[in-house]
């Protein structure tokens, strides 16, 4: 980074840490004032939001689909302070905060084999750094690079405070098999829900009533390097705390057809969805790609 941007970066990290140290009870009052200009001044992807859940729950009328749309973007405010806080949390508070139903579930699914934990844009993702303070193994956290350099370098440090290793996409086949070398089994960490480039579609499904494209990184990791597969459900059960639950997916051993995995993990993700819609992030241009004539949809 340049010198320029370097002081920035310690003046945001810094006052992170600030807002951080502050009563939890103003911490949440920020975040009510930043869900007013979010949502009611700067109406941020607003139209976005109001047309994906139009489209994803037909069934639901516009006094539903306002409710809904209200609690997503006070959600939404809570998790961008609560992702600030993560700059100066420390490892009791995280603990008390995040905490895991079945932790057992999570612990037995790598404990002969690397594993993956299948996560979402759903809950509070970010507070997934503290894997590492429950597992010996490496935990790895895929993510994509960031085109601001100040962003990149915050997400980097934040993310990797308690242990866990930000690693890109193009180089998590790499850190899994130097981990394999080394006589590791390493947890991968890996959000699957976004949006793939039209190149790397290779599988159309049903979700939430359209035809919807899935990244596939899941799948070809745990068929490739024999990993298992838990899906991590991040339940918000107030405001500030949060529960996971695992489920399995994909045990590293069973014979499984073409995308079944994929299938397994979309299931459980529109279930979630459905029974909680307010904590997925409906404001991302998720349906922003249409399969063409001729492609096969699975159901």
């Amino acid at each position: 980074m340049t010198l320029k941007n370097r002081i920035l970066f310690f003046i945001i990290w810094q006052s992170a840490r600030l807002l951080g140290k502050l009563p939890m009870r103003i911490q949440y009052c920020v975040a009510d004032f930043l869900y007013v200009i979010i949502y009611r001044v700067v109406r941020y992807r607003v139209k976005i939001t109001r047309e994906n859940l139009k489209n994803s729950f037909p069934e639901k009328d516009k006094t539903e689909l306002k409710q809904i749309e209200k609690k997503f973007y006070k959600h939404l405010a809570d998790v961008f302070i609560e992702t600030i806080i993560l700059s100066s949390i420390s490892e009791d508070e995280l603990k008390k905060r995040f905490t895991y139903k079945n932790i057992e579930v999570f612990q037995k699914a790598h404990s002969d084999r690397s594993s993956i934990a299948a996560m979402s844009h759903y809950g509070m993702w970010e507070y997934t750094i503290g894997y590492k303070l429950y597992v010996d193994n490496p935990v790895k956290a895929v993510y994509h690079p960031l085109s601001s350099q100040l962003a990149e370098a915050y997400y980097l440090k934040m993310r990797s405070r308690f242990g866990t290793k930000p690693v890109s996409m193009k180089n998590i086949a790499r850190e899994i098999i130097q981990e394999q070398k080394n006589g590791k089994h390493c947890v991968v960490a890996l959000i699957a829900d976004q949006t793939p480039p039209w190149h790397q579609i290779h599988q159309w499904t049903i979700f939430l009533n359209q035809p919807t494209a899935f990244f596939n990184g899941i799948e070809k990791l745990a068929l490739k390097y024999n990993m298992s597969v838990v899906f991590t459900h991040i339940r918000k059960i107030k405001r500030g705390y949060y529960e996971v639950v695992f489920n399995n997916l994909y045990d590293g051993n069973e014979p499984v057809a073409p995308n079944e995995i994929t299938s397994r993990y979309v299931k459980q993700l529109e279930s979630i969805i459905r029974a909680n819609p307010e904590y997925w992030m409906w404001s991302h241009r998720r349906w922003k790609h249409h399969p063409l004539e001729g492609y096969t949809i699975s159901y």
